[in-house]
């Protein structure tokens, strides 16, 4: 991989964990589609509030954030892998 395709990269993630960090703080606290079904079906008193590594803002959406690359990670090299084994079992 070559410099400028890292720096990409790179700036994608930091982009990526810029959003999930810091921008997740101020999105809108208005319901949205599934709590407004929620609230007519009568359930909505049922709801969970989510806090901590739960939540969406914060510490939740880095990990969140983390872990989505992690598994993308995990897949590509497993792929990879399987395609070169089966390359050379040619």
């Amino acid at each position: 991989m070559n410099v400028r395709t890292r720096v990409w990269w790179f700036a994608g993630i930091g982009f990526a964990l810029l959003v999930a960090g810091v921008l997740s703080r101020f999105a809108s606290s208005a319901p949205d589609g599934l709590e407004r079904v929620a609230t007519e079906q009568g359930i909505a008193g049922q709801a969970v509030e989510r806090q901590g590594v739960l939540s969406y803002d914060g510490p939740g959406g880095l990990l969140g954030v983390a872990l989505v690359l992690l598994v993308a990670l995990a897949l590509t090299w497993a792929l990879r892998r399987r395609s070169a084994g089966a390359t050379r079992g040619r």
